[in-house]
């Protein structure tokens, strides 16, 4: 029976295509925050074979499916190119090939250093420049407000001590976690008004204040 990790058919799809040895899901379908526009993403581990990436549509979804054949990742292997695999499910694993990836890629993941104190405050400073940049108001200082609200969100999220997962799973941590500052990054994302973007940075340099001195 399909559930909202395995859409209708798309399991049968990709075992009948490809006759795969483990299939990873990620993104929202994995983490149950689809919608009816989201791809299912996914890893699909084969015995040999070319490389491929499926885009086909399966019912109304579209796949967004990479199929790669088990020796893609003999060593050397960099996991930094798979971050998304950290969180994945597996739909279908016959000899443990898939959880050992995903294992690989979260045992790199969690000896990734974290910013130092210095850093995070260069980049707050960064985000303080480019908030008067975006304040010219012509073509690149437009180019520089959504510029700075894209790249601020990461740097609030490691301010906070929380990993960047890419926007969707950011957003939604910003909205549960920190509500404030999802309202304040909200009104910044939805008006092209300086004083919004100014509190939004703010915001965030005032997390600067709690960051320990080098």
């Amino acid at each position: 029976m399909a559930s909202p990790l395995t859409p209708p058919g798309v399991l049968a799809y990709l075992t009948g295509a490809y006759a795969p040895l483990a299939i990873l899901a990620y993104g929202s379908y994995a983490d149950g925050s689809w919608g009816p526009d989201s791809d299912f993403d996914a890893l699909v581990l084969t015995a040999g074979g070319p490389e491929r990436h499926d885009m086909s549509v399966v019912g109304s979804v579209q796949l967004d499916a990479f199929v790669y054949p088990v020796s893609r990742f003999d060593e050397p292997f960099a996991p930094s190119a798979f971050p998304q695999l950290a969180d994945a499910a597996l739909l279908l694993d016959t000899e443990g090939r898939g959880q050992t990836l995903i294992d690989r890629v979260r045992a790199w993941r969690a000896t990734q250093p974290l910013p130092t104190p210095e850093e995070l405050r260069s980049q707050a400073t960064w985000c303080r420049k480019m908030l008067r940049r975006a304040g010219r108001g012509d073509t690149e200082g437009l180019f520089r407000w959504h510029w700075v609200l894209v790249d601020s969100l990461e740097i609030f999220c490691l301010l906070a001590g929380q990993p960047y997962q890419g926007p969707k799973k950011s957003l939604r941590w910003l909205a549960e976690a920190r509500p404030e500052a999802y309202a304040l990054y909200s009104a910044a994302l939805a008006r092209p008004e300086l004083p919004a973007l100014e509190r939004w940075i703010a915001h965030l340099e005032g997390l600067c204040a709690s960051l320990p001195q080098t």
